[in-house]
């Protein structure tokens, strides 16, 4: 080893000299250290071949030395484990008497880049989720309003009151405070595509009604609090007002420079976030985390790729596909990983700590199987967005109900970090709940209240059968008297007699099932059925009044998806509607006829001959109250319209075609699509008419 060779194994940087041919001279220690390659093995290989110099690399560091005789930058090489390196390389020509060296000098700087690589990826990460959101940016600067409050914090003066009391002081303040910058978000949602012109200042978007928010936004920054967000309704530069949700962050280090950044999402449209980002990761991260709405982060870079192959493959309909393979929804569920929540999620969940609810999606579906695989049918088709109410069970075992909205950004050819946000809406779903069981205890009333109407007409049904089981028993006893009893009579008198006790069964079950009080159940039914067990039910009442019934029922519309008891109601309402309106009248005659609709439902027409129904009342025969008898109490056709409504349908009213009477016309959809081959023919079968 020469002199040389000695000096250079004491330098911590790689060190080699190479001959023009490429060929290894040098190597020192710190090569080996790097490289993995003794010196032994090293000297007389090229450097690029035995380094697997990256290939794109080798002719720009031989041009740069060509041309300038020395090249500096970062290139990839592999270690004698075929370990990847980052190495900071710095080659120089020079030439010994008729003989040309390079000399080069390299550092590891593969922990370094990585890093860097990792940092690259998390603040992409957080651009793109963002951008997925429609939340405005305004940068602010706050010194101005600093010092003013800062003379009222010295003099001792409460902010809070004194703002109250000067609301002058208050837009002061607004005129006073500078926009530094504005996202793009904030340009299409406030301004006229100029930035420059939104620079101008902050008064032209604060209401006076809105500035108490502001007001109460310098109290919490001067309070000492990490936040502040507030509903309120701010105003665009062309002054349209609209709802939105205002966030202020006051993080100390901005705060010291008189900084402010703020976050405002539009919830004009029922009041829901469409939250999107474009700045750096450390502002978006605080927003995300003060946000009110549980929002929760998904990694679906598995999904994505998996998805990528059943396409590749030819599955078409993701849905069909859970049917066929119910694991793979457990895969699914397995793959789709938690990636980060904020503090509202960690609440709504019942979590401790966020990492709990980190991971697997899995435990955030368990209660919406069927919801979440909905979900991913709807990204599986290409959807950027999915939204649907469902239940989830919280950590500490509550069931709560949720609006669920998950965004898709892969669907827009962007990183596969969906957003998921969920809404609380338990408090919403009691409510609907009660209104409910209110709507049906009312619709029960009206059940109980048309039967007594029908009293005379059940009273006369009844005795028939009664009656007949009377005479028959009467006259076993007769033939029983007889010193030879003819046994063949008595055996068709218990016949006659158990067939009249049977016909005064089944109008008794009828009145039951009209009077019976029961949750709503709704179930895959046939309409016409429901049609003519009401017929049948008010055929006694059709008699009296000698009303005669036409029916025009295709035997073959498809199911509905209904409540038997409470469609029975919705006839029955409307012919009993019918019969009085064609009291007195010569001709007394009422139609009913179904059909299926254009937009895949069945259509139910109620039509009569009576005086018809006067134009200035139409619009309001469905209100609640509102009659048009004498003796009525207005609630009939109400809870006929709130039944149809809560089966998916509409119900109207409106004068017949040929000017003699009324029709009244409702239609419900159909309980499942029709599919091609079935001409509007379903294959559900009809529930027991009991």
């Amino acid at each position: 080893m020469t002199p040389t060779e000695s000096l250079l194994d004491l330098l911590q940087e790689s060190v080699i000299v190479c001959g023009p041919d490429g060929q290894i001279i040098t190597w020192n220690a710190a090569s080996k250290h790097i490289y993995g390659w003794d010196k032994e093995s090293a000297k007389g290989k090229k450097i690029h071949e035995l380094l697997k110099t990256r290939r794109e690399s080798i002719p720009i560091i031989e041009h740069g030395i060509r041309e300038s005789g020395s090249w500096k930058g970062e290139v990839e090489r592999r270690d004698a484990n075929g370990t990847r390196l980052v190495v900071s390389l710095h080659c120089i020509r020079r030439s010994i008497g008729d003989r040309t060296e390079v000399v080069e000098t390299a550092v590891d700087v593969t922990a370094q880049h990585n890093a860097e690589e990792a940092l690259n990826r998390a603040e992409h990460r957080y651009y793109n989720v963002f951008q997925a959101m429609a939340v405005s940016f305004w940068e602010l600067d706050f010194t101005a309003v600093g010092a003013m409050v800062q003379r009222l914090v010295r003099a001792g003066i409460d902010l809070e009151r004194h703002f109250a009391a000067h609301p002058e002081f208050v837009s002061e303040m607004i005129r006073a405070t500078r926009v530094i910058d504005v996202n793009d978000q904030s340009i299409a949602m406030f301004g006229r595509g100029n930035k420059q012109e939104m620079l101008a200042g902050l008064e032209p978007y604060w209401p006076l009604t809105s500035q108490a928010v502001y007001a109460m936004s310098v109290v919490a920054a001067v309070q000492g609090r990490s936040q502040y967000a507030a509903e309120t309704r701010l105003s665009s530069i062309d002054g349209q007002v609209f709802d939105v949700w205002f966030t202020a962050c006051f993080p100390p280090e901005m705060l010291a420079r008189g900084k402010l950044l703020i976050g405002i999402i539009d919830i004009s449209a029922d009041k829901k976030a469409q939250l999107a980002v474009q700045s750096s990761e450390e502002r978006y991260r605080t927003l995300f985390n003060v946000l009110p709405v549980a929002l929760v982060q998904m990694d679906r870079t598995e999904m994505a790729s998996v998805f990528e192959e059943m396409h590749a493959k030819g599955v078409q309909d993701l849905q069909r596909y859970f049917e066929l393979h119910p694991e793979f929804f457990d895969y699914a569920a397995d793959s789709i990983r938690v990636a980060e929540v904020n503090q509202r999620a960690v609440e709504l969940f019942g979590a401790r700590t966020k990492t709990e609810l980190l991971g697997p999606a899995r435990h955030l579906w368990s209660e919406a199987r069927a919801v979440i695989q909905r979900s991913m049918a709807a990204r599986y088709s290409g959807a950027s967005q999915f939204e649907a109410e469902m239940k989830i069970r919280t950590l500490d075992g509550r069931i709560r109900d949720v609006l669920y909205m998950a965004y898709f950004p892969e669907a827009l050819q962007q990183v596969p970090l969906g957003l998921a946000c969920f809404l609380d809406i338990s408090e919403r779903v009691s409510a609907q709940t009660m209104l409910a069981q209110v709507q049906s205890e009312f619709a029960h009333a009206a059940r109980v209240s048309m039967l007594g109407e029908l009293t005379a007409s059940i009273a006369h049904e009844i005795n028939q059968p009664l009656g007949a089981i009377l005479m028959n028993g009467e006259a076993a006893l007769r033939w029983l008297d007889r010193p030879e009893p003819d046994l063949s009579e008595l055996k068709a008198l218990s016949i006659r007699t158990i067939a009249d006790a049977g016909r005064a069964a089944d109008i008794i079950r009828r009145i039951r099932s009209m009077a019976a009080r029961g949750v709503s159940e709704h179930a895959a039914l046939s309409l016409n059925s429901v049609v003519e067990d009401v017929v049948l039910f008010l055929q006694p009442e059709l008699d009296r009044q000698d009303v005669s019934v036409s029916l025009d029922l295709p035997p073959e519309l498809p199911a509905v998806l209904g409540d038997r008891v409470q469609l029975q109601q919705v006839f029955a309402n409307l012919a009993m509607n019918a019969m009085q309106a064609m009291a007195g009248l010569p001709e007394r005659r009422l139609v009913v006829r179904t059909r299926l609709t254009e937009s895949r439902g069945v259509c139910a027409e109620v039509d009569d001959t009576g005086r018809g129904l006067e134009s200035d009342k139409v619009n309001r025969l469905f209100e609640s109250f509102f009659t048009t008898k004498s003796d009525g109490m207005g609630i009939g056709l109400a809870i006929c319209r709130s039944i149809i409504e809560a089966h998916g349908g509409r119900i109207e009213a409106m004068n017949r075609d040929d000017g003699h009477g009324a029709r009244f016309r409702f239609s419900i959809p159909i309980a499942a699509p029709v599919t091609a081959g079935q001409s509007a023919v379903t294959a559900v079968a009809t529930h027991d008419k009991a």
